[in-house]
C-alpha cells in the first residue's frame, strides 16, 4: 500500500500544554483508567436539539460525535456523509439547543466522513470514497472557536491504496510531550497506521505528518487480552491517564442490539512502534436514537469524569444526543 502526504500552504501559531509520556507499563494506571470507565452509568441522559438548516441525509449518516466547551458554553460536533459531500455540523446547548453550522469538507467522491476526535483544540477527521475504497483524507482542523469554523486546514494526511486499505473510517489524535499523535482505522478497522508530527511544526509549509507504524488486527498478540474479541470499530479515540499512559477507546454496536467499548493500553517505544493490549470491556444500554454505531465519542471533563457520547442515524428538524456520565 502507499501513503502519501501533503500538506496545504497553511501557517498558524497556537500553544499546547505540555504532557509527559511513559512508555513504561503502570499497573496502577491501568487501574485509573478502568476506574473511570467503571464509573460511566450505562443509561445515558438524553439532549434533544433543533436544526433548521440544510443538510442532506441522502446516501449517507452521522459517524462521530464529540464535545467542545467554549467561554463557558457547551458544544457539540457530529460527523457526516451523503451522496454528495462530507460535512461536520456543531450543535450549541443554551436556552435553546441548535445547530448553528453545516460545515462542509469534501465533495463526492470523498462524500463519507468517519469517527474522528478532538484533543483540546485540534480536530483530526477522515473523509474517503467509500465507493471505490482505495483513497481517504484525514484532515487536522484548528477548531479554536466553535462559533467561528475554520475554513482550512492545518493539514492533510493523502492516503491511496488498495481496496479498503486506504480508507478512513475512524481517527484519533492526542498530543504526547512535544508530538501530535494521530491513528486512522481504516475499513471495519482492519488496520491501524500511526502518524506523527512535532506538535510546534503542525501547519508549517513542507512539514507532514510520517507514518511511523502499522497494525494488522488478525496478526496482533491477543494472548494477554481480557478476550481475543476484535471488532469493526465506528469510532476511535485516545486518552492519556495522570502519569501519561496512552490508552485507545474503540466503540461500536453490535447485531445483538449493544452498544459496545472497549479499552486498549497502547504500548510503545518513543512513538516508534506500538502494541495493543485489551484490558476492559463495557456494554451500554442502546436505545431508539442513537446507538454507537451511528456515532460515538468519548472526553475528559474538568473533574477528571470520563463521559460516553452516541447519537443518531441523521440530523433532522429535531434529533437526540446521548451521554452516558
Amino acid at each position: 500500500m502507499i501513503m502519501r502526504i501533503t500538506y496545504i500552504q497553511f501557517i498558524v501559531a497556537f500553544t499546547f500544554l505540555p504532557f509527559i509520556f511513559s512508555a513504561k507499563v503502570v499497573g496502577q494506571a491501568d487501574i485509573q483508567i478502568i476506574d473511570l470507565v467503571g464509573k460511566i452509568n450505562a443509561t445515558p441522559i438524553s439532549i434533544t436539539f433543533q436544526n433548521s438548516l440544510e443538510i442532506n441525509n441522502k446516501g449517507g449518516h452521522l459517524q462521530g460525535i464529540q464535545y467542545l466547551n467554549y467561554k463557558q458554553k457547551d458544544y457539540y460536533v457530529l460527523s457526516g456523509s451523503s451522496d454528495t459531500y462530507s460535512y461536520y455540523s456543531i450543535v450549541k446547548i443554551g436556552k435553546e439547543n441548535l445547530v448553528i453550522s453545516t460545515n462542509n469538507i469534501l465533495e463526492k467522491p470523498f462524500k463519507h466522513a468517519g469517527g474522528f476526535q478532538i484533543y483540546n483544540n485540534l480536530m483530526a477527521i477522515g473523509v474517503e470514497d467509500n465507493n471505490a475504497k482505495n483513497k481517504s483524507k484525514v484532515f487536522i482542523f484548528l477548531l479554536d472557536n466553535p462559533e467561528k469554523p475554520p475554513e482550512k486546514p492545518l493539514a492533510i494526511i493523502e492516503r491511496m491504496g488498495t481496496f479498503k486499505r486506504a480508507t478512513a473510517g475512524c481517527v484519533g489524535i492526542t498530543i504526547i510531550r512535544d508530538k501530535v499523535l494521530v491513528v486512522v482505522g481504516d475499513w471495519d478497522t482492519e488496520h491501524l497506521d500511526f502518524y506523527r508530527i512535532d506538535r510546534e511544526k503542525l501547519g508549517l509549509d513542507g512539514e507532514a505528518l510520517e507514518l511511523e507504524y502499522s497494525i494488522k488486527a488478525k496478526k496482533m498478540d491477543k494472548s494477554s487480552w481480557i478476550d481475543e474479541s476484535w471488532l469493526a470499530y465506528q469510532n476511535i479515540n485516545m486518552i492519556k491517564d495522570s502519569s501519561g499512559k496512552l490508552f485507545l477507546l474503540g466503540m461500536t454496536s453490535n447485531d445483538a442490539g449493544e452498544n459496545i467499548l472497549d479499552l486498549y493500553e497502547i504500548e510503545t517505544e518513543n512513538l516508534s512502534n506500538f502494541k495493543l493490549k485489551k484490558i476492559y470491556s463495557k456494554k451500554f444500554t442502546q436505545n431508539e436514537h442513537t446507538k454507537f454505531r451511528w456515532g460515538a465519542g468519548i472526553y475528559l471533563s474538568d473533574d477528571h469524569q470520563l463521559k460516553v457520547l452516541s447519537c443518531g442515524e441523521h440530523i433532522d428538524k429535531r434529533s437526540t444526543i446521548c451521554k452516558y456520565e
